[in-house]
């Protein structure tokens, strides 16, 4: 008996043994479906992506840009330290404008701002002007290198005075610059290389740089155009039109850092290698501009702006009488306000 209970126990652990087999193998033979199914539904999805791929449009054209408003307030009622109350809007746009495809890529920007402030006691006063149109066009040599020409203008809306001597009554202010009064256009050939995604140098050894001042009253003073003259007194240039030909760089950097914070970032220098006057050769203009928006909250918005600028050949009429040459010129603008991208 336990002989026979031995052997139906043997044979039981046998038969659950193989059974247990069969549904291994049936688990790995539902398996190899699995994955067999699985490979040819991704080679489905390839094929279609590239199907689909293959039939959109290619996107040649990139555009959008923002506009926005910012604030300032200062407010002082017997503040023993001294001071005055001020108050300050500027509104300020960006559109652009980009094509590229295959090796052709052509680059369209416009910056624009327009400010005031009115200090307690003081009209209202400009404090911000800009017109800054740069057209780029490309063409591909290698993946970071083309070949490219550039056209840039620059000028401001309205007019502007000279606000250095406070003894002067606004009205009685004498008018220095104005649209078109000056203008600068920039135009030139040359090679741009692109480090990265969001750090290209531009460099044109055959650049034209032509200073317009289409009003005689400002032009007189020769605040732009300098009025140098050769041995005989001859002035070397022309008080409403000069053209420079010479050797031209710029560096663009355009990052976001984030989802709330981008900068943007250019350095120009232009150096005339034929001017009239040999002195001015050794000369460099400077113009670096440099623009931080920051998201703070939905609705607010911050806004730092920057711009350092020489130029040697810029001198303000009542530096010039006092015998001083020509110096640094440092804008800076901070505000909070409201922006909106499109």
């Amino acid at each position: 008996m336990k002989k026979t209970f031995s052997i139906l126990l043997v044979l039981t652990f046998s038969i659950a043994a193989l059974a247990q087999n069969d549904s291994l193998d049936v688990k790995k033979k539902e398996l190899e479906v699995a994955n067999a199914e699985m490979a040819a539904a991704k080679a489905k999805i390839d094929g279609l992506n590239l199907e689909i791929k293959a039939l959109t449009p290619a996107k040649i054209w990139a555009k959008g840009g923002f506009a926005g408003v910012t604030f300032n307030s200062l407010g002082l009622s017997n503040w023993v330290a001294g001071g005055v109350s001020s108050n300050s809007i500027a509104a300020f746009g960006n559109i652009f404008r980009n094509y590229k495809k295959d090796k052709i890529e052509w680059v369209n920007n416009l910056d624009v701002a327009y400010g005031f402030i009115q200090n307690e006691g003081s009209d209202i006063r400009k404090n911000d002007d800009r017109i800054d149109l740069l057209s780029k066009a490309g063409y591909g040599i290698t993946p970071k290198l083309n070949y490219s020409a550039l056209l840039n203008f620059k000028s401001q809306f309205a007019p502007g005075f000279d606000y250095s001597d406070e003894t002067i009554a606004d009205a009685d202010r004498v008018e220095i610059s104005n649209f078109l009064a000056p203008a600068t256009i920039l135009a030139s050939t040359g090679f741009e290389y692109k480090l990265n995604d969001f750090l290209s140098i531009y460099l044109s050894p055959a650049t034209g740089k032509f200073t317009i001042v289409n009003d005689d009253s400002i032009a007189v003073s020769r605040t732009y155009i300098p009025g140098d003259k050769d041995e005989q007194g001859n002035f070397y240039y022309d008080q409403n039109f000069r053209p420079e030909f010479g050797a031209f760089f710029n560096a663009t950097l355009k990052k976001d850092l984030g989802k709330r914070i981008s900068i943007k970032s250019t350095l120009d220098l232009f150096n005339n290698l034929t001017d009239a006057n040999k002195d001015n050769r050794l000369n460099t203009d400077i113009d670096w501009i440099t623009d931080v928006n920051m998201k703070l909250t939905k609705f607010l918005d911050a806004k730092i702006f920057t711009n350092v600028k020489y130029d040697h050949n810029q001198i303000l009429a009542t530096e010039a009488a006092l015998g001083k040459g020509p110096k640094t010129q440092f804008q800076r603008l901070f505000g909070l306000g409201f922006m909106y991208k499109f």
